[in-house]
C-alpha cells in the first residue's frame, strides 16, 4: 500500500496543486514503483506454499521483463520536455505526446498493464494453474491490502500515463481556472481505467513462455527503436530548424510497429495451418 501511495507525491493535479515538484520526478516514480516487487516475493516466500512461491517468482519475472520497455519509453516524454519533472513534462505538451509518439504510448500502456499483473498478464494469479498465486495463504485484511494496493496502483499508473502522454491536467480554461485541472486529469484516468478493464474482459491469459518472448523479443526492441526514432527526429528538427521532422516520428513509429504485427500474424497463420 505504501509503495503505491508515495507515488502520488509527484503527480501534478493542477498547475499549483501538487505534492512535491521534483526535477527528477520520473526517476522517483521508477525507484518508488519498484518497491512493490519486494512485497510480492516476500509474500510468496513467507507463505511456505509452493503455489504461492511459484506465483511470486512468475510475477517478479514479469515485472523485471516488462519494466525494461516501460522505462525505455519513459525516456520519450523526458526527451521532448527536456526535463524529468512531472510538472514540466505536463506543461511541455502543447501537443499531447501520444500524437507525436503513438507507439511509445502504446508500449508504455502495455508494459504498465503487465506491471500491474492484470489480465492477460496475470501470471502471478493464474487461478487455473496456481490456485490463487502468491496471495493464496492470505485472508481477511491481509488479503484486502493486496487487492487495495493492486487497484490503487491501477489508478496511479493511469494518472502517470495521463501525465506522460495525454497532457495530464491540461485542458481548456486551466490557465484561468486551475481547479479544472483535477477534473481533466480525473476524466483521462477514468478513460484509461476503462481501457484496462476492457482489455481484461476481452483478452485471454497469455501462455507464460509466450509472454516472456513477447516482452524480450518484441517490446524491448520496439521500445529501443522508438526512442531512437524520437531522438533522431528531434535532432533533425533542431539541426535544420524545421518542425516537419517532428511529424516523421509518428509515421516512422507506426511503420516500425507494423513489422512485429505482421510477423506475429504470419506465425499464427502458419501454426494454425500446420495443425489443420
Amino acid at each position: 500500500m505504501m509503495s503505491v501511495l508515495i507515488l502520488w507525491a509527484v503527480v501534478p493535479l493542477a498547475p499549483t496543486i501538487l505534492g512535491v515538484d521534483l526535477n527528477i520526478g520520473a526517476l522517483y516514480i521508477i525507484a518508488a514503483g519498484a518497491i512493490g516487487a519486494l512485497s510480492i516475493i516476500m509474500a510468496g516466500w513467507s507463505s511456505n506454499n509452493k503455489y504461492a512461491l511459484i506465483g511470486a517468482f512468475r510475477q517478479v519475472a514479469v515485472l523485471v521483463s516488462f519494466e525494461i520497455p516501460m522505462l525505455t519509453t519513459l525516456l520519450i516524454p523526458t526527451i521532448f520536455a527536456g526535463s524529468m519533472g512531472m510538472n514540466a513534462i505536463t506543461q511541455g505538451q502543447d501537443v499531447w505526446y501520444v500524437f507525436i509518439s503513438p507507439l511509445g504510448a502504446l508500449i508504455f500502456l502495455i508494459a504498465a498493464i503487465a506491471e500491474l499483473g492484470r489480465a492477460p498478464f496475470d501470471m502471478g494469479e493464474a487461478e487455473s494453474e496456481l490456485v490463487a498465486g502468491y496471495n493464496i495463504e492470505y485472508s481477511g485484511m491481509k488479503f484486502a491490502l493486496f487487492f487495495m494496493a493492486e487497484y490503487q496502483k491501477m489508478i496511479i499508473v493511469c494518472a502517470i500515463t495521463a501525465v506522460f502522454f495525454f497532457g495530464g491536467y491540461l485542458g481548456p480554461g486551466v490557465d484561468q481556472f486551475p481547479l479544472l485541472g483535477p477534473v481533466y486529469l480525473f476524466i483521462k484516468v477514468v478513460v484509461l481505467l476503462f481501457a484496462m478493464i476492457w482489455v481484461r474482459a476481452t483478452w485471454p491469459r497469455i501462455r507464460y513462455d509466450r509472454l516472456m518472448e513477447f516482452g524480450w523479443k518484441i517490446l524491448v526492441p520496439l521500445s529501443l527503436a522508438t526512442v531512437f526514432i524520437t531522438a533522431a527526429g528531434i535532432l533533425l528538427a533542431a539541426q535544420f530548424n524545421n518542425n516537419i521532422f517532428l511529424w516523421t516520428i509518428p509515421v516512422a513509429s507506426v511503420i516500425v510497429g507494423l513489422i512485429p504485427v505482421i510477423m506475429i500474424y504470419r506465425s499464427l497463420r502458419r501454426i494454425s495451418y500446420e495443425r489443420a
